[in-house]
């Protein structure tokens, strides 16, 4: 990788060093799905969108990815997260959580060249972003913006990457068929 600097980066507020730290907070605190939601009490089928976020009680930690991202110009939800950061747990726990395309796709760009671990969910991720992107015009719909087997299959994939711990992937396979008849 090449040496960028941080007006090529096209902020000068934010240097390497702290997209690297950013990565790194992702990697291990941080995670990217893809969130199914049911439109219309389910009558319109689902909706695929992703969510990038990191979940932690540091509040140093916290407060420097916000200001990393307010920088980056990410809009992101803040918000408590009820029952502390895993089962059993009663610590207090700051959910930081990116959840449009636009604003994932900022900043998957910006801490993909740093990330090890969970650099195949943000790669997928990021392809179904621009992907759907096309079609963001809010005129006419779903009906426009109809999903595709590529995008079905992406959403699989970061399911499966994160463990699939409640048979998403089936439910999704499932989408998928519904879509193509």
């Amino acid at each position: 990788m090449t040496e960028m600097t941080e007006r090529e980066m096209g902020n000068p507020q934010v240097t390497q060093t702290d997209l690297a730290w950013l990565a790194g907070i992702w990697d291990g605190e941080g995670h990217f799905s893809i969130r199914r939601t049911l439109q219309g009490n389910g009558k319109k089928g689902p909706q695929y969108s992703p969510r990038v976020g990191v979940t932690n009680s540091n509040v140093q930690i916290l407060t420097r990815v916000r200001q990393i991202l307010n920088a980056l110009d990410v809009s992101y939800y803040f918000r408590e997260k009820g029952d502390g950061g895993f089962p059993g747990s009663d610590r207090q726990c700051w959910v930081i959580s990116v959840e449009t395309m636009v604003n994932a796709v900022k900043v998957i760009t910006h801490v993909r060249p740093y990330l090890i671990g969970k650099g195949f969910q943000a790669d997928c991720i990021l392809e179904y972003c621009n992907r759907r992107m096309v079609h963001l015009k809010r005129v006419g719909g779903n009906e426009r913006r109809k999903y595709t087997e590529r995008d079905f299959e992406l959403v699989r994939l970061v399911y499966e990457a994160n463990g699939d711990i409640r048979g998403t992937s089936e439910t999704i396979r499932e989408d998928a068929q519904r879509a193509m008849i």
